[in-house]
């Protein structure tokens, strides 16, 4: 799978127009169709087949110089899927500066991919395993940050009741606790130089450095921060 980890992606296309230079100098939709097309394909990942619908495509594009070239941009914030506005930009193809034009390109990017979905009703607090789902090549354009691949799992557990025939989405699961509720602990006391432990137990579920309620069967009131599985470090 290809990251894209830029705030600017930049697909260039440098275009030798033939037109007469009394004339309107103009570049051919069909270029600026390609171009858009090159970066949406760049900007999306090698398990992700796309289909692109042009919404607004003009036959020509005029622009200020004989000779061109188009930068085709956008920010990592934009989502290659749904309706997309791409700007492309007319520049001189043979000077460091000059007039910049902005060609804007409403594009519907619609996504397919292979995506994991349960097999069975699936309680929160639950980690996932092979015989609970099925791998399903599906439409995803209106499905944020489904789940590809059982790996992508490891270390997680649901949030959430699952219904079966569910498409699975990131924000289905969190990270398994590192201490769980009723989970026997060991409490570390730091004072100092000097480190000593105590046994208890969890009052709460915790992830790492979060702080948590525990008890050492005597006080129902401490509160540790999780540094491990099953150890917490006093903090009151």
């Amino acid at each position: 799978m290809r990251s894209v980890g830029f705030l600017t992606m930049a697909v260039i296309c440098v275009l030798a127009l033939a037109s007469a230079a009394a004339e309107a100098q103009s570049v051919s939709g069909t270029l600026v169709k390609n171009a858009v097309a090159d970066y949406i394909k760049r900007s999306t990942a090698d398990s992700v087949e796309t289909a692109i619908q042009f919404e607004d495509l003009k036959p020509s594009y005029q622009v200020g110089y004989k000779e061109v070239k188009l930068v085709v941009t956008s920010s990592n914030s934009v989502v290659m899927k749904g309706l997309v506005t791409i700007l492309v930009k007319a520049l001189p193809a043979h000077r460091e500066s000059g007039f910049t034009q902005i060609i804007p390109v409403t594009v519907k990017v619609r996504t397919f991919q292979d995506i994991l979905v349960s097999t069975r009703t699936i309680q929160p607090h639950a980690e996932i395993g092979a015989d609970e789902i099925n791998t399903v090549r599906t439409e995803t354009t209106d499905l944020m940050n489904p789940v590809s691949r059982l790996s992508q799992l490891r270390g997680k557990w649901t949030s959430r009741w699952i219904q079966s025939g569910k498409a699975l989405t990131f924000d289905m699961f969190e990270p398994v606790p590192l201490v769980k509720y009723g989970d026997n602990v060991t409490i570390v006391v730091r004072s100092n130089n000097i480190v000593v432990s105590d046994q208890g137990t969890s009052l709460q579920n915790g992830t790492l450095d979060q702080v948590i309620r525990v008890t050492n069967g005597y006080r129902d009131n401490l509160r540790g921060k999780v540094i491990g599985k099953d150890e917490v470090l006093l903090v009151n």
